[in-house]
């Protein structure tokens, strides 16, 4: 068996998109307030967050504990970046809605992300799931 990936084209599309503002698009500082923003995303059940704890399995990776429940409490995930960056990951984003996952229902792909202090190790799956069928 050959678990070498093909070389596939890269292939480009463009998809329309609206983008909602608060406001015009720019901030507004009036005296000590700021006004303005980006309208928050409803996401409702079209989107889940699962934290688990990663401790090295037999093979020293790193991988959740078979059967562990999530991890419980607060936490807070800071996301900063430039404008490009943020484009960037909007595309990433963009492209993994847009993939036809119907021959792979269980697709995902995985990404290491370590905090900017490098204290953190993030290990974060991207799961595309596949649409309901319509009835």
């Amino acid at each position: 068996m050959n678990d070498e990936l093909p070389e596939l084209p890269i292939t480009r599309r463009v998809v329309p998109l609206e983008i909602q503002f608060h406001g015009s698009g720019a901030l507004v500082r009036e005296g000590q307030s700021v006004w303005g923003g980006v309208v928050a995303p409803e996401l409702g059940a079209e989107v889940d967050l699962h934290l688990w704890r990663e401790v090295p399995d037999e093979d020293g990776l790193l991988n959740p504990v078979p059967g562990e429940p999530t991890v419980e409490g607060a936490f807070q995930l800071s996301l900063e970046g430039t404008a490009a960056g943020f484009r960037a990951l909007a595309r990433y984003l963009l492209a993994v809605a847009e993939l036809d996952v119907r021959a792979d229902p269980g697709f995902h792909e995985h990404h290491e992300v370590t905090s900017g202090d490098g204290r953190t190790r993030l290990h974060v799956i991207v799961r595309r799931r596949p649409e309901p069928p319509v009835t």
